[in-house]
């Protein structure tokens, strides 16, 4: 096996753009982890009723949402991007919509900002949102795609990666966008998360801190993947994680977990 390349990417990502710092996946939080020094962010692509995804983490409302118990799938992208995603962190940020995600990544390509693209679709859409989203993203990237992009040896440190929790919607990306790299999330971490890894295809393996050790690391590692772990909320752990061979991370607190550890 070749040597694994260097991690090409920025180390520390702010987690949903903001991390707990304002509200998650909108632009005012875009702006907030942009002050912060934060030039990597993480977000969530999710399609709304008219196929067209938006930035939203939680498939049904209630959380960032408030006093909404309807769901992604039976609005339109339109119709979720009237709605309040501000009120529920803070009063002065009331009225604040959640981002479309055309409009978050010509945001971020105009501010310099590295993507790591969740595909995060709502029950029974992981295929067509994984499409969707590869075909756009594609489209918006085109000056940067190469061919073999995907590999971990010509990536194009600029261009986003994309990553999902489900195996279809990174079957969905590869399909739509083949050269960009593709990471698998997973916690708990399953049996077969080897083959999952081989069967898309992909650079990366993505988990929660706390599963990871540094025997663990290594054992990914040495299979000739990249490890990126969320959230990271310590200046401590972050440090601990590094020494282990952790190549990326993201973070909520993007007060104490800086851009340049």
């Amino acid at each position: 096996m070749l040597p694994l390349p260097p991690w090409p990417y920025a180390r520390i990502a702010a987690h949903r753009g903001s991390g707990t710092m304002a509200p998650e996946n909108t632009l005012e939080g875009f702006r907030t982890g942009l002050r912060f020094g934060f030039k990597a962010f993480e977000t969530d692509a999710m399609l709304a009723k008219d196929g067209i995804p938006i930035l939203m983490h939680d498939e049904k409302f209630g959380r960032t949402i408030r006093g909404d118990s309807r769901s992604v799938p039976e609005l339109t992208s339109l119709e979720v991007r009237t709605l309040d995603a501000g009120s529920w962190f803070a009063p002065q940020y009331t009225g604040i919509p959640p981002a479309g995600f055309e409009q978050a990544v010509r945001w971020c390509r105009a501010n310099g900002v590295w993507l790591n693209i969740e595909v995060k679709p709502a029950l029974g859409h992981e295929y067509e949102t994984g499409l969707t989203v590869g075909r756009m993203t594609k489209e918006f990237f085109a000056d940067l795609i190469r061919p073999g992009g995907s590999r971990q040896d010509a990536v194009v440190r600029e261009a986003p990666l994309f990553s999902s929790f489900k195996p279809d919607a990174l079957r969905g990306v590869r399909e739509t966008c083949p050269d960009l790299p593709r990471g698998f999330i997973c916690d708990p971490i399953p049996e077969n998360w080897r083959d999952i890894l081989a069967e898309n295809e992909c650079v990366s393996f993505h988990c929660n801190q706390a599963r990871m050790t540094k025997e663990f690391v290594r054992e990914i590692k040495d299979l000739g993947y990249w490890v990126f772990c969320y959230t990271v909320n310590s200046p401590e752990r972050a440090r601990e994680l590094f020494s282990w061979g952790v190549d990326g991370m993201c973070t909520d607190r993007l007060d104490l977990v800086r851009p340049y550890m």
